[in-house]
């Protein structure tokens, strides 16, 4: 049987957020910044980055994985990069600083890249790709995290989701915004199904046996299956190698400790790109083309049986501007998960919530 669901006001949940990761230890300006995030993949209907995470994030400031004081630091700078230490404190502060300064350094040398050092996870890829598309850039943006990945023939945790995300700005819409992992499920995808042992897809992931399986808890146990077998794996290879490696960050089992595992707790490692079409063609024509593209895809002839062509970051688009009217929907399962925070904290909890 399927959670119930809480339904709440934006505005109430984002302050609740807030409220709540100050009273953990987090200075104000970062927890606007993580509470940020967070809400707007409640908005986007991408829950599973969103308020759901929260007592991953205030378990780690209990436990001194992360520094809720910290601020992000420009460490080096050269003509078209730059290095970010983020202090071992929230990664949406240090991506958020990362994206706006990847648009500073595309707007001068026309393409630039970031890296972000000693950071945390960073969550949903698609704020900080849409923000840079939002400033007319296009965004790339990836990010590695714990072992929850098994390799193609192989059954132990050695690979993180390694989620990416691209944007690009449109003429007269909202960017165009794809954000995946490369995983066969985002790892919150079945945090969320073992809740009330909702079924996976087939191929999703394989119980500590090391035998294929369709059940979440055995799965967490085990591990999730790389996305469409070797290209998943190979894609999750690359972006772990620019995220670890490249950014002198934590790859692999060096991550483990964030999931409250034995093992290397090493910070993590994130990598953004910004590309100013200007620097190759017209910017202007650069968006209207995007926008003509994705309208003859959207518009073309449909396959028998199919009721419209969705481009991705469609469905999500639309969900935001309707939930700020509605507002979002929280598992209960998710309020019982933070609830002991709020008691143990002394914040006071949204009217939504003191009626559930």
């Amino acid at each position: 049987m399927p959670e119930p669901k809480i339904l709440i006001a934006a505005p109430a949940l984002h302050d609740f957020m807030i409220r709540l990761m100050v009273a953990a230890g987090m200075s104000e300006p970062n927890a606007r910044a993580a509470a940020d995030v967070h809400i707007d993949a409640e908005l986007r209907g991408v829950g599973i980055q969103g308020f759901d995470y929260l007592p991953y994030t205030l378990a780690s400031l209990e436990r001194g994985l992360i520094d809720g004081k910290a601020e992000p630091r420009l460490t080096r700078r050269t003509q078209a990069t730059a290095l970010i230490d983020g202090g071992g404190g929230p990664g949406q502060a240090a991506a958020i600083k990362g994206a706006d300064l990847a648009i500073e350094i595309a707007g001068t040398a026309g393409t630039a890249t970031v890296a972000i050092r000693n950071s945390t996870d960073i969550f949903m890829l698609a704020f900080y790709a849409e923000r840079i598309a939002k400033a007319g850039k296009v965004g790339i943006v990836v990010t590695s995290g714990p072992p929850l990945v098994h390799p193609p023939g192989g059954m132990e945790k050695l690979l993180s989701t390694n989620p990416l995300a691209f944007a690009f700005p449109r003429a007269g819409a909202e960017p165009f915004v794809f954000d995946m992992a490369t995983s066969a499920l985002a790892s919150s995808r079945v945090r969320q199904a073992a809740y009330d042992g909702t079924p996976l897809p087939e191929g999703s992931g394989i119980g500590p046996d090391g035998l294929p399986t369709t059940e979440a808890a055995l799965v967490r146990k085990g591990a999730i299956s790389p996305l469409a077998g070797h290209k998943g794996f190979g894609l999750a290879l690359c972006v772990g190698l620019l995220c670890g490696p490249l950014t002198d960050s934590g790859i692999g089992p060096e991550l483990a400790g964030w999931q409250g595992a034995s093992g290397e707790t090493k910070t993590q490692g994130h990598l953004l790109m910004a590309i100013d079409p200007a620097s190759f063609s017209d910017a202007e024509t650069f968006a209207e083309r995007t926008g003509w593209y994705l309208d003859l895809i959207k518009t073309s002839r449909k396959a028998p049986g199919s009721d419209a062509i969705r481009i991705p970051g469609e469905r999500a688009a639309a969900e935001r501007v309707e939930c700020q009217q509605t507002g979002v929907e929280i598992l209960a399962a998710t309020w019982r998960n933070v609830k002991p925070f709020a008691a143990k904290l002394g914040v006071a909890t949204p009217r939504a919530f003191q009626e559930n």
